[in-house]
């Protein structure tokens, strides 16, 4: 009897700890919401129309630049990481991982100096600063010594090394504070400067109108302010990350939802085509 006893006890833990670590293999992680970016990441670093839509953004902009004959002190206001250089190498290496983007994997990458330039991006700033312009470059990689994370050097370094211009303090305007940029946009303008063309991956490179986190006040400001794209505003063509994905999960403080509910709202928030076929 005392046999019959262990053995099913014996058979109701060696359960319990199937079912424990079948519970713990099928919980959605970290590693899981990075892997649904593989496609992305593939069509950004292997598709010929990323590289024909890169060429197009600059080509447009140096037709701008052309058309732009009011004189004065003029400028171009850029945004860095997927506006004139490519990161998606970095994404790419979480791919597989259970952890995500956070300031230590970010200063790893940063610090290493091998993001590359975009198609077309290195040659139009340099005529822009060869026809009388200026480039400032408005970033959020962070400066802030005193936290322990400051990319300037190395964000300058690379740049430098791919062949952009102007990489000096005055140019360079990093994010010391606020993440919002109006303020950097705003002292640009103070120093005398005429901005002619901003441009970048993301909507808050360009203005305040669209600080609205959630898709319905995104898509106003862009439907407000339609006729500056393709003449004020260019934009670069980022599906890997940018404010547009924590509009996706509702905005506000969408980081604190799991990887699960992230996955999940990327799929509910989907239009989708109902099939005969089950």
């Amino acid at each position: 009897m005392k046999s019959i006893s262990k053995s099913l006890s014996g058979l109701a833990i060696i359960v319990a700890l199937t079912s424990t670590s079948f519970a713990a293999e099928s919980k959605y992680t970290t590693k899981d919401l990075n892997d649904e970016a593989i496609l992305a990441l593939s069509w950004i670093q292997n598709s010929a129309e990323f590289k024909a839509l890169s060429y197009q953004a600059f080509n447009i902009a140096k037709l701008r630049w052309d058309m732009d004959k009011a004189g004065g002190k003029r400028a171009i206001v850029v945004d860095v990481d997927e506006t004139i250089i490519d990161n998606s190498p970095f994404n790419g290496g979480l791919i597989g991982k259970h952890y995500g983007y956070n300031d230590n994997v970010w200063q790893e990458w940063a610090e290493d100096r091998s993001a590359t330039a975009l198609p077309g991006a290195v040659e139009f700033l340099n005529y822009v600063v060869e026809t009388g312009g200026d480039v400032f470059y408005v970033t959020n990689r962070k400066s802030m010594p005193e936290k322990k994370m400051d990319l300037k050097a190395a964000t300058m370094e690379n740049l430098t090394a791919l062949g952009f211009p102007q990489i000096d303090d005055k140019h360079m305007m990093l994010r010391t504070d606020t993440s919002k940029k109006q303020p950097r946009r705003d002292s640009i303008t103070a120093m005398g400067y005429r901005t002619v063309l901003l441009m970048g991956d993301n909507l808050a490179d360009f203005d305040v109108a669209f600080d609205g986190d959630t898709m319905s006040a995104r898509a106003t400001a862009v439907e407000n302010n339609k006729s500056s794209f393709g003449d004020k505003f260019i934009m670069l063509p980022n599906p890997v990350y940018g404010n547009w994905e924590g509009a996706v999960y509702g905005g506000g403080k969408w980081y604190k939802k799991t990887s699960e509910e992230r996955s999940k709202l990327r799929i509910e928030t989907l239009r989708k085509f109902e099939f005969s076929k089950k």
